[in-house]
């Protein structure tokens, strides 16, 4: 072939390629802006729990010797290439939006109810705190938190996120089991009364039981429910600044666990470096959290020697595989104080 001949495919191929760079410019460029369905969990930012805790008029309060972090991650909702960068990095997590803010729920309704969940458990905190040093709170009446309600369900217009169920056909009503069983004894198509506290007044109102849709033959009320911390009138002040420690409802156990520490004279912590997480109830139970992997990373690159989990996030937290660390598995603030205590000196 001729010099002459190959000319023009020689011409042909740098303007193929320049205009092959620009469509893949422009599909970038598109990408970067369409968001997907998934959230990205990394390692987020970890806090000295007693930083944020204040104590006035009651027993000599006994300063931290080491220190209580508590952890937590960092959520955000991905677009193309983030999901993909997720995928590729081993301490990112990447999960489905509906596990994070389940469908129908705006991000403005899920960070309400995320505050909401987080000012119960601080209240949780301590409550469970003060059980456990025996000292005597008086407490309103016991319930669980309405943090949904069900479009078109048998609830709607009746029930209102926020309430609080007090009672179910006037027995009363002090846990989430309490409720689910309450209402499944119940038969599909039964009207129940529900005893609710709204804006501090209690009310009694009818529902008609529907039927499950994820379970047929099992009734329902058609709302989501969630624990629910009562008022207290606390012997002396506690505050714990909900407003800048960002740690949500699962640094529970952390903000109960350093209390303890400032109020009681022995010495718990001992110079060590622990980090922890998981929920609590007002009784003292460790409940389980997420981003767990993420957690126990944050920790170690903290400088944490020892990790505290909820008994049910004990496997994931060891499959984060991380060398230098202990990470001891807990079910309630008693085991959190004797596995602390046990720390070798």
């Amino acid at each position: 072939m001729s010099e002459d001949a190959r000319q023009p495919a020689d011409r042909f191929w740098p303007l193929a390629a320049a205009v092959a760079l620009v469509c893949s410019a422009l599909v970038a460029g598109l990408l970067w802006f369409v968001t997907v369905p998934y959230y990205a969990m990394w390692p987020g930012p970890i806090g000295e729990v007693v930083d944020f805790v204040t104590v006035e008029g009651g027993p000599t309060v006994h300063p931290l010797n080491g220190d209580l972090y508590m952890l937590t991650v960092s959520l955000q909702e991905v677009n193309a290439y983030a999901l993909v960068e997720g995928w590729l990095d081993p301490g990112v997590d990447v999960v489905p939006r509906d596990v994070i803010r389940p469908e129908g729920v705006t991000p403005e309704e899920h960070r309400e109810r995320n505050l909401q969940m987080m000012d119960d458990s601080v209240d949780s905190a301590i409550l469970a705190a003060l059980g456990y040093l025996g000292v005597p709170v008086e407490r309103a009446e016991d319930g669980v938190r309405v943090v949904s309600v069900l479009e078109d369900g048998p609830a709607a217009g009746i029930l209102d996120p926020g309430d609080v169920l007090v009672a179910v056909e006037h027995a009363p009503v002090h846990t989430l089991d309490e409720a689910t069983d309450a209402i499944s004894s119940r038969e599909i198509g039964d009207i129940v009364v529900l005893s609710i506290l709204r804006e501090d007044e209690r009310h009694d109102l009818e529902v008609i039981l529907g039927d499950h849709p994820e379970q047929p033959g099992r009734p329902m009320v058609g709302v989501g429910l969630g624990d629910y911390t009562p008022p207290a009138e606390l012997p002396f002040e506690i505050d714990i600044d909900r407003a800048t420690s960002g740690g949500g409802p699962s640094a529970g156990m952390m903000y109960a666990l350093g209390l303890i520490d400032l109020l009681t004279e022995e010495d718990l912590v001992r110079g060590h470096i622990i980090a922890g997480t998981g929920t609590i109830s007002s009784d003292g139970h460790v409940g389980p959290v997420g981003g767990v992997r993420q957690k126990v990373i944050a920790a170690r690159n903290a400088g944490a020697r020892y990790i505290l989990v909820p008994q049910q996030n004990y496997s994931d937290a060891l499959a984060a595989g991380l060398d230098g660390v202990e990470i001891l598995a807990v079910s309630s603030i008693d085991e959190a104080v004797e596995a602390v205590r046990g720390l070798p000196v």
